[in-house]
């Protein structure tokens, strides 16, 4: 088994079946991205699309579908019925646009024009369309409950998105009012327990380990920004203080950035290592130590 790469059997409407909802592009000073921020994700929109289609970007993308698929057969069914979803900071929409295709009625949110816009134009060029046309809104997390004009949704994904943010706690705040009763939210987070690590054993950066250890926000290597590690048990406390409730937890990329580049260049060698991913991503330790945190949490009351 070969992992695919972002686009590959994913069914997207053609320019005709596209919905686009255009929000605010500049943002007040309490916003959780300010202007500058989204400037720079805009201006590298080309490094994260290349990243994408790395073999390490095919990867992390493959063991994110294959837990959020996971997650939605045990809390659904394995083939679940149409839903309602919303991907906050959608990116390019790879993930959302997938969705879309499985027959999922899905809406993409995202502050930065050019990532949106890129989202788009993959949902004109790809077909045939999804039998439900994927909706675009450009805005925050925290204008989402208004963007949406107060729509619940029984899915929120919310990916790679709160590490960025000046204050993750708050940009939690809105997401159960985004929720149906019962409905299912996939969160996604930079692990602050692995990249002590990762500065230490695979860059040999003990200075960056040192900070990263200390909870200082580091630039990530593809937008050039800076992002702090967020811990499970502080991700818990916080998503149950806003009523919503944590009923599962895995880990993402536990031993791939260890392993020489060239070694993820070998589709054998790829394949091997996203079933050992899998595997060790969803048992503690190594989920404690991954690269990222998926957290699955459930709307409670």
């Amino acid at each position: 088994m070969s992992i695919p790469s972002p686009e590959k059997g994913v069914c997207l409407p053609p320019k005709s079946g596209v919905e686009i909802s255009h929000g605010p592009q500049e943002f007040d000073p309490g916003s959780t991205m300010s202007t500058p921020i989204s400037m720079t994700f805009g201006e590298r929109v080309s490094a994260y699309e290349a990243y994408l289609e790395s073999p390490h970007g095919r990867l992390r993308s493959e063991i994110v579908w294959q837990q959020l698929s996971s997650f939605m057969a045990k809390s659904w069914s394995p083939e679940p019925p149409p839903l309602q979803i919303l991907d906050i900071g959608c990116g390019t929409g790879e993930l959302a646009l997938r969705l879309a295709g499985r027959g999922h009625a899905v809406t993409l949110l995202d502050p930065v024009k050019q990532m949106l816009d890129r989202a788009q134009e993959k949902a004109q060029e790809l077909e045939p369309a999804p039998s439900v046309p994927p909706r675009f809104i450009a805005g925050s997390v925290e204008e989402a409950p208004h963007l949406t004009e107060g729509k619940t949704f029984d899915l929120l994904l919310c990916h790679t998105v709160v590490e960025y943010l000046p204050s993750p706690e708050s940009a939690l705040v809105p997401l159960r009012s985004l929720l149906n009763s019962g409905g299912f939210l996939s969160l996604v987070a930079l692990n602050h327990w692995q990249e002590p690590l990762r500065h230490a054993i695979r860059d040999r950066k003990f200075d960056e380990a040192k900070r990263a250890l200390a909870g200082e926000a580091l630039a990530d290597s593809v937008f050039g920004l800076p992002r702090k590690g967020m811990v499970a048990d502080d991700l818990h406390r916080d998503l149950e203080a806003t009523g919503i409730d944590v009923v599962a937890h895995k880990g993402i990329l536990v031993f791939s950035d260890y392993l020489p580049p060239a070694l993820l260049e070998d589709p054998s060698y790829l394949t091997t290592l996203l079933h050992l991913e899998l595997e060790a991503g969803a048992l503690s330790p190594f989920k404690d130590v991954a690269r990222y945190l998926h957290l699955w949490g459930r709307r409670a009351g």
